[in-house]
C-alpha cells in the first residue's frame, strides 16, 4: 500500500507556530528521557508542540524524525513498516529499509523490528523520533509501537503525541523514570501566550480583559483560540464576538454548523459532505462522488477561504480536510442522511475499482460495511492480487468477514489457502479447500453459473490441493497433479502453469530425476514471461535452482538464485520470508564453493524469516549451512543449538526429511568429534535397522532414503561394519550416477573412499577419491572434502601425489580442494578443549586405546590382532586423532596426548 509523503514531516502550520517559551525549553525533557508522552484531548497543540521541538532540534543539527500515525498502520506489520519508511528518509540511517514502504505483501514484523533495532544501534548520536497520533494505532500495532520504545538503543529518544494511551504499556518506564509525560493542564494556553497567538496572526486589537475571556470560554484549548480567531475575522465586532463565543466542545460543534457549515453556498455544502469520507481529495475523484464537474475549482477555492482544508502536494492536485473538520463532516452527513456514509463509502470504492487502485476500494468497501460489496471487490481481483504477490491484502481485507460471507468467496477462499500453505499451516489450508469445494458442489447441485467458471475453480481447487502435497513433502503425489495439471492449464493460465512447473522440478529432483530438466525450465520462464508477472519467476528460479544445484549445475543454479534473490529484493525488501525461499538454496552453493562469508551473511539475513514462506529445502538448505558454519568456525556448542532448532522446525512442521537431514549432520559432528555412543543415540532417532536390508536405492527412491542410507553407513563405519557400509555405499553410488545426482553422488564417493581406506585398500579408496573430485570440479563443491576431516586429506594427497603439477582441469581443483585443506583457518572439528590449547575435539575411548598402543611401539596390523580390527581401520582411527591432536605424525601425536595427561 503506497506510504503518503506527508506523514514524515510536522504538519504546516497555516497560523504560524507560536513560540511558547516553556514549552519549547521543555525539549531538554526529550533528551533525558526514553519515552515523552504528550496526552490530551483533540486539538490542545499536541502536533504543534511536537514540531517545534523537531524542528529546534533538526536546527541543531540533530538526527530527528517524524510519523503521522493512521488507521492504516492497523496492525505490526503495517506500522514497523512505516517506522522502517520513516527511517528511511533519514539520511544515512535507514536507506535499505525503505523498500519495505511500498510491498507490505510478505513483510515479517518481527524480522524487520530486529533491522530497524540494528539501524538505530549503528548509529553512535542522539536520534528523536516524533510518533504523531499514536491514538489512532489499533491494540496490535499500539503493542508492537511499545517494543519498539522498549527495543530501541539508549541513544534514541522517543515523543508520543496522543489523545488516549490505554493500548500502551507504561507502568513500567514510569516506574524507572524513563517516562516524561505532559499533560493538557501544561497544553493549555495561558492569556499572555492567547494574546500573542492572537496578535502574530493580525486579529484585531482585543483588550486584556477580552483576550482572558476568550481564554476562559476556549479553558485555552488552542483550536478553540484558531476559530474564534477565524470567527473574528468575519466579524464586524470582535469584542461582540468574544461574548458570543463558546469555548465548549459543543460550542465548537456550534461554530462548525453555524459559522462555517450553515454560511457557504448550498453547493458547498453539499460539496464538503458528499467527500467527506475521502482521506484524498483529488478532482477526478471528487466529481465522481458528487457527480457534478468543476471540483478542482471547487477545492481550489476551499483552500482560499481557508476551510479546514490543506494542500498534500506542491502541483495542489491532492488535498484532505483538516481531520477534526472531516469528522465534523462526516458527523455531520451522518445526522442529517442516516446511511450516507455508507452510501459514499461504496461509491468511493467503485470509483476507486474502475481506476485499478484495488486496495483503496477495498478499504472503502470495508468503511462501507458492506459484505457484498466486499466480497464481489475480492473475487473479481483475487487472481490478480496473488499474482502480483499481494495475498496478504486479500487476507487482511477477507479478515472481517463472516462465515457465511467466506462461503460465497471461493477465489478469495482459495488465495488464502495458499498464503496459508506458504506458511506451511497445511491444516488451515485444507479448511478452507473445504469451503470452496462445497461452494463448486452448491453451484454444480443447482445447475447455477458459468460451467466454464465452475471448471475454472475446479482446476484452482485442484491446483492448491497440489501445493499443499508439495508442503507437506509428497513428491510423487505432487509429481502426478503437476502432470495432469499442465495438461488442463495448458498455455491457458500462464501463471499457474509455471507454478506447476516450478513444483514439478522440485518432485523430480525429489526423486532423483533431472532428465529434462533444461526443457522444464524453458518452457517454465516462457510461461512466466507471457503471464506479465515477474513475481512468478521468484518460487520457479528458487525451484529450478535447487535442482540445478543438485545435479551439479552449479553455475546455472548460481544464476537462477541470484536473479531470483535480487528480484525478491524488488518485491518484498531484502531479508525477506520471499527472498529466503532463493537465498537460503544459494547460501548452501556459496557454503559449498567455501566462500563461508557470503554463506553466513544470506543465512544470517534470511534464516530467521524462513518459516514465512519456506518449505523443506530451504528449511534444509538454511539450517544445516548455519550448523556447518559453527562448525567450520570450532563453534561446536553453536552447531549443536543450531541444529536443535532445526529439528523443533522439523517437529513443528511434520517435515521428516528436514529431521532425517538433522539427525545425519548431529552423527557426522559426533562421530567427528570422537563421540560415537552420542553418535549412536541420536542416530536411534531415525529407526534405522540393524542390517542394512531395504535401504538400497530403489527404482522410486527420494532423498529421505538417500538421508538414511547416509546415517546407517556413518553409524556402520563408526561399529567396523565395513563390509556392508561399503556394499550399500557403492549401491548409492551407483544409482547417483545412473540419475545424473551429482552432488549426492560426490558424498557417496568420498564415504566409499574412506571404508576403503579403512579397510585396507588405498588404490581403491584414492580411485573413487578421483571420481569424487572429477564430479565436484564442475560443480565447485569444496566443503563436503573439508568437513569430512584429516581422513579425506590423506586419501587425497596420496590419490593426487603424482599429479600435482598438472595443468588437467580435473587436477587443478583436487589442487585447490588441496589448498583449502591447508588454508583452513580453524581446525577442521569443533571445538577447542578449555585449557588445553592445541587439542582438538575429545578423544573416543578406541581412539585412546590405539593411541596407547602406539605409543608402546604397537605397528598397525599388531594393534588391529590385539583389538579385533583390521589394518585399515586403525589407520582410520588414526586419521581421526590426528584430527583431534592437531598432529600429522605418529610420534608427535603420541606426545601430544601424553603432555595432556590423556595417555600414559
Amino acid at each position: 500500500m503506497p506510504t503518503l509523503c506527508t506523514k514524515f514531516v510536522p504538519p504546516l502550520e497555516p497560523l504560524g507556530m507560536l513560540d511558547r517559551a516553556r514549552l519549547r525549553t521543555l525539549a531538554s525533557e526529550v533528551a533525558r528521557h526514553r519515552l515523552t508522552v504528550i496526552q490530551a484531548p483533540a486539538g490542545y497543540g499536541k502536533t504543534t508542540l511536537m514540531a517545534q521541538w523537531h524542528d529546534e532540534l533538526a536546527s541543531g543539527g540533530a538526527t530527528v524524525g517524524w510519523l503521522t500515525l493512521t488507521a492504516r498502520e492497523n496492525s505490526a506489520s503495517a506500522l514497523i513498516g512505516s517506522i522502517a519508511a520513516m527511517l528511511s528518509r533519514i539520511p544515512g540511517l535507514g536507506d535499505e529499509l525503505c523498500p519495505f514502504a511500498a510491498h507490505q505483501s510478505f513483510l515479517n514484523a518481527d524480522a524487520l523490528m530486529v533491522q530497524v533495532i540494528e539501524r538505530l544501534s549503528a548509529h553512535a548520536e542522539p536520534v528523536f523520533l516524533f510518533f504523531d497520533d499514536v491514538h489512532a494505532l489499533d491494540a496490535e500495532a499500539a503493542v508492537a509501537l511499545g517494543d519498539f520504545v522498549a527495543h530501541a538503543p539508549g541513544q534514541v529518544h522517543v515523543a508520543f503525541g496522543a489523545r488516549d494511551t490505554r493500548h500502551i504499556e507504561l507502568a513500567a518506564m514510569r516506574a524507572y523514570g524513563q517516562l516524561y509525560e505532559i499533560g493538557y493542564a501544561q497544553l493549555s494556553f495561558t492569556i499572555a501566550e492567547a494574546s500573542a497567538l492572537l496578535l502574530g496572526a493580525g486579529a484585531p486589537g482585543l483588550t486584556d480583559t477580552e483576550v482572558a475571556a476568550l481564554v476562559g470560554k476556549t479553558e485555552g484549548w488552542v483550536t478553540g483560540l484558531k476559530l474564534a480567531l477565524l470567527g473574528m475575522a468575519k466579524s464586524p465586532d470582535p469584542s461582540a464576538f468574544v461574548v458570543a463565543f463558546s469555548g465548549r466542545r459543543r460550542a465548537i460543534a456550534d461554530y462548525f454548523e453555524e459559522d462555517v457549515f450553515a454560511g457557504q453556498r448550498p453547493d458547498v455544502q453539499r460539496f464538503l459532505l458528499e467527500t467527506a469520507v475521502l482521506e484524498r481529495l483529488t478532482p477526478r475523484l471528487c466529481e465522481a462522488m458528487t457527480g457534478a464537474a468543476g471540483a478542482g475549482t471547487m477545492l481550489r477555492a476551499l483552500e482560499e477561504h481557508g476551510l479546514f482544508i490543506v494542500q498534500m502536494d506542491d502541483e495542489g492536485a491532492s488535498f484532505r480536510y483538516h481531520s477534526l473538520f472531516a469528522e465534523f463532516l462526516r458527523r455531520k452527513l451522518a445526522e442529517t442522511e442516516p446511511g450516507a456514509v455508507a452510501r459514499f463509502h461504496r461509491r468511493a470504492a467503485a470509483w476507486f475499482a474502475g481506476e485499478g487502485q484495488v486496495v483503496e476500494a477495498l478499504e472503502h468497501a470495508l468503511q462501507a460495511r458492506d459484505d457484498a460489496m466486499l466480497v464481489d471487490l475480492l473475487e473479481r481481483n483475487a487472481d490478480e492480487l496473488t499474482f502480483k504477490g499481494k495475498i496478504g491484502i486479500i487476507a487482511q481485507f477477507a479478515a472481517g468477514l463472516t462465515a457465511e460471507a467466506l462461503a460465497r468467496a471461493p477465489r478469495t477462499v482459495l488465495a488464502i489457502a495458499w498464503l496459508k500453505t506458504r506458511s506451511r499451516n497445511t491444516a488451515e489450508a485444507e479448511r478452507l479447500l473445504a469451503i470452496a469445494r462445497a461452494h463448486v458442489a452448491e453451484l454444480r447441485a443447482g445447475d447455477a453459473g458459468d460451467p466454464d467458471a465452475i471448471a475454472a475453480l475446479e482446476h484452482t481447487i485442484r491446483h492448491r490441493a497440489m501445493v499443499i502435497a508439495a508442503a507437506r513433502d509428497e513428491p510423487a503425489r505432487v509429481e502426478e497433479e503437476c502432470n495432469s495439471l499442465i495438461q488442463i492449464f495448458g498455455t491457458q493460465r500462464p501463471y499457474l502453469t509455471c507454478t506447476v512447473y516450478g513444483q514439478l522440478a522440485a518432485a523430480r529432483r525429489e526423486q532423483f530425476r533431472f532428465d529434462g530438466l533444461e526443457k522444464l525450465y524453458a518452457q517454465a520462464r516462457m510461461l512466466a514471461d507471457e503471464s506479465g508477472y515477474r513475481f512468478a519467476k521468484i518460487a520457479l528460479q528458487a525451484s529450478v535452482g535447487l535442482s540445478l544445484l543438485a545435479a551439479g549445475r552449479t553455475e546455472a543454479a548460481a544464476t537462477a538464485l541470484e536473479q531470483g534473490l535480487a528480484e525478491s529484493a524488488r518485491w518484498a525488501g531484502p531479508k525477506s520470508g520471499l527472498g529466503a525461499l532463493v537465498a537460503l538454496p544459494l547460501a548452501d552453493l556459496r557454503y559449498e564453493a567455501n566462500d563461508l562469508d557470503a554463506a553466513r551473511r544470506l543465512v544470517d539475513d534470511h534464516l530467521p524469516v524462513s518459516r514465512e514462506i519456506c518449505f523443506v529445502d530451504q528449511l534444509q538448505a538454511g539450517h544445516v549451512v548455519r550448523a556447518r558454519l559453527h562448525a567450520s568456525a570450532g563453534d561446536m556448542a553453536g552447531a549443536r543449538r543450531a541444529l536443535d532448532e532445526a529439528m523443533e522446525v522439523a517437529h513443528e512442521g511434520d517435515l521428516e526429511r528436514l529431521r532425517l537431514a538433522v539427525i545425519h549432520e548431529q552423527v557426522r559432528l559426533l562421530l567427528r568429534n570422537g563421540q560415537p555412543e552420542a553418535a549412536l543415540q541420536h542416530a536411534a532417532a531415525a529407526k534405522l535397522p540393524d542390517k542394512p536390508d531395504g535401504l538400497g536405492p530403489a527404482g522410486n527412491a527420494t532423498s529421505r532414503d538417500d538421508l538414511r542410507a547416509a546415517i546407517w553407513v556413518r553409524i556402520a563405519m563408526s561399529r567396523d561394519q565395513m563390509a556392508e557400509a561399503l556394499a550399500l555405499a557403492k549401491q548409492w553410488r551407483a544409482f547417483c550416477a545412473s540419475r545424473g545426482a551429482r552432488r549426492a553422488g560426490i558424498r557417496w564417493n568420498i564415504l566409499a573412499a574412506q571404508i576403503l581406506m579403512i579397510n585396507g585398500d588405498p588404490r581403491a579408496a584414492q580411485r573413487l577419491m578421483r571420481e569424487a573430485i572429477a564430479l565436484a570440479s564442475n560443480a565447485n563443491v569444496v566443503r563436503s572434502f573439508l568437513d569430512e576431516g584429516t581422513a579425506v586429506l590423506t586419501i587425497l594427497t596420496e590419490a593426487y601425489g603424482d599429479a600435482l603439477e598438472s595443468q588437467h582441469p580435473t587436477d587443478l581443483f583436487a589442487r585447490h580442494v588441496l589448498d583449502a585443506f591447508r588454508s583452513r583457518r580453524t581446525a577442521p572439528v569443533v571445538a577447542v578443549v578449555p585449557g588445553d590449547e592445541g587439542l582438538y575435539g575429545r578423544l573416543s575411548g578406541k581412539e585412546l586405546e590405539i593411541l596407547t598402543l602406539v605409543g608402546c611401539g604397537m605397528r598397525n596390523r599388531e594393534i588391529g590382532n590385539r583389538l579385533g580390527l583390521s589394518e585399515g581401520s586403525v589407520k582410520w582411527y588414526m586419521q581421526q586423532v590426528y584430527d583431534k591432536v592437531g598432529i600429522r605424525r605418529r610420534s608427535q601425536a603420541v606426545e601430544r596426548a601424553r603432555q595432556f595427561g590423556l595417555i600414559a
